[in-house]
């Protein structure tokens, strides 16, 4: 076991990142599940559970019903837990060998409600500076991707009818401008998942958004299955 899966990197963790007593006894409890995420062979496709928050897994997990429709910016084990829950799932993948990955599990498992879109980067059209912070940059911050732009990505739920989802699943490449394209497509009442929210370069452009649209259902500091490091889900639920 490395040090960086152990108990006293837990602790560790737990003092640092939980912000009152309810956060750390509650970040306290999921220890169990955190050290057995670690055990050979579990990751989120074979566990078939998205990679987000034990917090905002267990939320989900109240939350989701049969009739749901869910989107969902970046798939994988996502993608499966959300296809054995719901009645349709819809997503969009950035990188294409990864893509074909997921699309030959969904195929060989059968599950005939999931659609996918592959949609990779594009070279920008000028040379002007982007902000990965600007909803309308659709830039991302990766080195691989410094020059190229996500807005055919972040676009790809436009094909879709206003308040046509019951979740939308923000967890990709651009997220401040996949944020900005799912809003309208989330139905009142619907819940935006903002994965790893934590990063300060995300939320700045959406905070006075978020505050004006949507309650705020969860937004803890908490520990991550198959990962030493914590992190915040925020979900958000639209008025």
């Amino acid at each position: 076991m490395s040090w960086k899966n152990s108990l006293p990197f837990f602790i560790w963790q737990t003092f640092r990142f939980s912000r009152n007593i309810p956060e750390f006894r509650q970040n306290w409890r999921n220890y169990p599940r955190w050290s057995k995420s670690f055990q050979p062979g579990r990751n989120s496709v074979n566990d078939e559970s998205a990679w987000i928050t034990f917090d905002g897994l267990d939320f989900l997990n109240r939350y989701l019903q049969a009739e749901h429709r869910v989107f969902e910016y970046g798939g994988g084990g996502s993608t499966l837990f959300f296809c054995k829950r719901v009645a349709s799932v819809v997503t969009v993948e950035h990188h294409e060998a990864w893509f074909r990955t997921v699309e030959k599990i969904l195929a060989d498992k059968g599950y005939p409600h999931w659609q996918g879109f592959f949609c990779g980067a594009a070279p920008f059209s000028d040379e002007r500076p982007r902000n990965i912070s600007n909803p309308a940059d659709f830039a991302s911050n990766a080195p691989e991707y410094a020059h190229m732009s996500f807005e055919q990505y972040a676009r790809t739920i436009d094909a879709f009818d206003d308040e046509s989802f019951d979740l939308i699943l923000v967890d990709g490449r651009a997220r401040p401008s996949c944020a900005m394209q799912a809003i309208p497509k989330l139905k009142t009442g619907g819940l935006l998942i903002f994965d790893n929210s934590e990063r300060p370069y995300y939320l700045p452009a959406l905070r006075e958004i978020f505050a004006r649209q949507f309650t705020v259902e969860l937004d803890t500091y908490a520990p991550v299955p198959y990962s030493p490091d914590f992190s915040t889900t925020l979900i958000l639920k639209k008025r």
